[in-house]
């Protein structure tokens, strides 16, 4: 039985959602133990080596000669734009104690999108997307919010970071939604794993640290990895190719829910009251932006016809 490419478009943003979820739990139980950089070292060395399978198995010939100039400058910026979300989140990851809030406050990538695509993609608002960039920016002030605390306060190191990194995914993914037609996904996530290994291993050398870690670590990494750079990344871009962005953001901010079940049962993390409205209201915000881009395409469309 064949499947449409609308199902196996939202499919795909299903795997990538439930890989994106278990992201969170294994790299936060690797870097409770090892340092950024050694979990970089091996997370992205997994991640290239199950890459290089994937290109091997699934026989893709990829010319580098072949690939234009300004499909290079794409393919640069978007692994550049990678990097910094990545690395950020990562370090996010870290220090912010449960995970779950991590993943709602990621929630802010589409209406990144959403911005950046006002002021580089020509593309307008209407009504109902303001109101939905309003309750997930609610959100993210009532996940940070305690009584005393003044609104500067409210954003916090780990709650800054998490924006900046979203902020730089999204552009990543503009980047990629353009030149996805004309480049491969698998250039795109390789580009990010090689970029992101090198980096790593720069500066476990720079910094004097150890290649040495627990096993279970390499386990959680190992498991990570697959999820993660490899399968996450790659379904994800594979989706666009079927469905709109607006469909797959919508699928991939359920994550949060899994996040939640995943963080009590690895790190006994329990969300908070205000944590779980706010993460609520991010997710309510995605779908409410998500819809409208939607409803405003079937609307052009139907003007054309």
């Amino acid at each position: 039985m064949f499947i449409d490419e609308r199902k196996k478009g939202v499919l795909l943003a299903f795997v990538a959602t439930l890989a994106l979820a278990n992201v969170y739990i294994f790299s936060k139980a690797a870097l409770n133990v090892v340092h950024l950089f050694q979990f970089g070292f091996y997370w992205f060395g997994f991640a290239m080596i199950l890459n290089l399978i994937f290109i091997k198995v699934t026989k893709k010939k990829i010319k580098l000669s072949e690939i234009n100039s300004k499909a290079r400058v794409a393919i640069f910026w978007n692994a550049f734009f990678e990097v910094l979300g990545t690395v950020l989140f990562f370090y996010a990851i870290k220090i912010v104690d449960n995970p779950a809030i991590v993943s709602f406050i990621v929630n802010l990538g589409p209406v990144f999108t959403l911005i950046l695509g006002f002021f580089f993609l020509n593309e307008r608002f209407k009504f109902i997307e303001y109101g939905g960039i309003s309750i997930t920016l609610i959100g993210v002030l009532i996940i940070n919010y305690s009584m005393g605390t003044s609104f500067a306060e409210m954003l916090s190191k780990g709650t800054l970071i998490i924006i900046f990194s979203s902020f730089f995914f999204s552009i990543a993914l503009i980047i990629a939604k353009r030149n996805i037609n004309t480049i491969e996904p698998v250039i795109l996530t390789s580009s990010r794993i090689i970029l992101l290994f090198l980096i790593s291993l720069v500066f476990i050398l720079v910094e004097g640290l150890s290649f040495s870690i627990d096993v279970r670590s390499v386990l959680y990494i190992a498991g990570g990895a697959f999820m993660g750079p490899f399968l996450a990344v790659l379904s994800s871009y594979y989706s666009l190719k079927y469905i709109e962005v607006s469909i797959t953001n919508i699928i991939i901010s359920t994550k949060s829910v899994l996040v939640i079940i995943g963080a009590y049962f690895f790190f006994n993390a329990i969300m908070s009251g205000n944590q779980l409205i706010g993460g609520a209201l991010t997710i309510v915000g995605i779908v409410v932006i998500s819809l409208a881009k939607r409803i405003k395409k079937i609307s052009n469309l139907k003007k054309k016809s």
